[in-house]
């Protein structure tokens, strides 16, 4: 069967749209060149070190949670299912040659550079979902179908294009105006990427050619002859032109004299641009400017609160996204088990917030000791009262108190 008979059978005609690869891009005129005169694509924006660095982030984070299956209880709550067939698939090995960190570190990056995400669901007769295989997005087209539902058109690298059903695929888009085509940060970014990688260029010219702008070779008369002008820049350039021959003394001749032109990179704010750039990418993918090793202005005070922030406004919302597109595509709708992120797994690099965590929690009794220990990887302990909930002694109960004042103390029996 060929490529449109599969189709009209699957899904719907293709809706055509501009090349995904950035080389045919190019071809056709819809390359993803900016102002500043750099192409960018999500393969490029990761030569940004601030891109790079921010991308590793969210995608190492999102990688290093626990995840769970968890069976939802008839009378509200959950607790582990390890039997669930999924459990070991999404906590541990969800295809035979990655682990579920390179996974989920893979969708993510994909996620943050293109908007999108993609596995195939690989069916067996014995397990409806044995294994995700993730697909590059460049290489997905999604499309609606005529129940309402997407398809993908899917080119692989070697062999003909295929169509796959939503029930096929999991997936994630970030926010879309069609509810088809998701948003991909580095196009709708591409001028303030580009101007990070134009200045990175910039300065590897700059201090390429000796840490100097260009500049002139002047004389009083002319070189009628103009290989003798081609023979005299290429001389020049040959002697002085890179860092490794910077300094070097010059000879200039029938009085000529060198004149510098252009400014140097601190009157051309290069510096201060590239600070800037890495502010921009910090918005851009919401990662708090300290993690990106921008310091300026930062202080211990607002580490604190940033790295908080970092977690309900970044990290939490993509979990979310992960935990529900799951639902969708893993489990089908249905509503006997969720896939669970642990954020707590985020505290663990913190030793003193971790202990206070606890100690509050024992002391409030909505943790046992035997649940903290699991927590921290230890196993359970048989001693007596380990699976208890504690409260402090000295904390009164409400029935002890009336109209706000507490009851009469009993007076003592007098001695006989």
């Amino acid at each position: 069967m060929g490529l449109l008979s599969t189709l009209e059978s699957r899904a719907t005609s293709q809706v055509m749209g501009p090349p995904r690869d950035p080389v045919v891009a190019e071809w056709f005129g819809m390359g993803s060149r900016s102002a500043a005169g750099v192409s960018v694509t999500g393969d490029t924006a990761m030569g940004v070190t601030a891109v790079f660095r921010a991308v590793s982030l969210r995608a190492q984070a999102i990688a290093s949670l626990p995840l769970t299956v968890e069976r939802n209880l008839s009378g509200g709550g959950h607790e582990p299912a390890p039997s669930h067939p999924l459990y070991d698939l999404l906590a541990w090995q969800p295809n035979k040659w990655q682990t579920s960190f390179e996974w989920r570190e893979m969708m993510e990056g994909h996620f943050c550079l293109r908007g999108a995400c993609y596995s195939e669901i690989i069916s067996t007769g014995a397990k409806p979902v044995a294994e995700l295989v993730p697909l590059h997005p460049d290489r997905v087209r999604p499309f609606r179908a005529p129940d309402g539902k997407l398809a993908f058109k899917y080119t692989p690298p070697h062999g003909d294009e295929r169509v796959i059903l939503q029930s096929e695929m999991f997936f994630m888009h970030l926010m879309s105006g069609d509810g088809v085509t998701p948003i991909s940060p580095i196009s709708l970014h591409r001028e303030a990427i580009g101007l990070s990688l134009a200045t990175e260029e910039h300065g590897a010219r700059l201090f390429g050619n000796g840490a100097r702008p260009g500049g002139l070779l002047k004389m009083a008369g002319r070189l009628k002859d103009g290989e003798a002008v081609k023979r005299l820049r290429e001389s020049w350039n040959d002697t002085h032109g890179t860092v490794a021959r910077s300094h070097r003394i010059g000879v200039l001749e029938d009085g000529m004299e060198w004149q510098q032109v252009g400014m140097n990179s601190e009157d051309a704010q290069f510096l201060e641009t590239r600070q800037f750039q890495i502010a921009e990418i910090a918005r851009i993918f919401g990662v708090p400017p300290h993690k990106l090793a921008d310091l300026a202005r930062s202080t211990n005070n607002n580490i604190e609160h940033q790295g908080i922030e970092w977690v309900t406004d970044t990290i939490r919302p993509q979990c979310v996204r992960y935990e529900q597109a799951m639902q969708r595509d893993l489990f089908y709708g249905r509503r006997t088990h969720s896939v669970m992120f642990d954020l707590d797994g985020l505290m663990r690099g913190d030793s003193k917030a971790r202990s206070e965590y606890y100690s509050s929690a024992l002391q409030n009794g909505h943790l046992s000791r035997n649940e903290v220990r699991k927590i921290e990887g230890f196993n359970a302990s048989d001693a007596p009262g380990m699976d208890s909930y504690t409260v402090q002694l000295n904390m009164a109960a409400v029935g002890n108190v009336v109209n706000n004042k507490p009851k009469e103390p009993i007076a003592p029996v007098p001695e006989a």
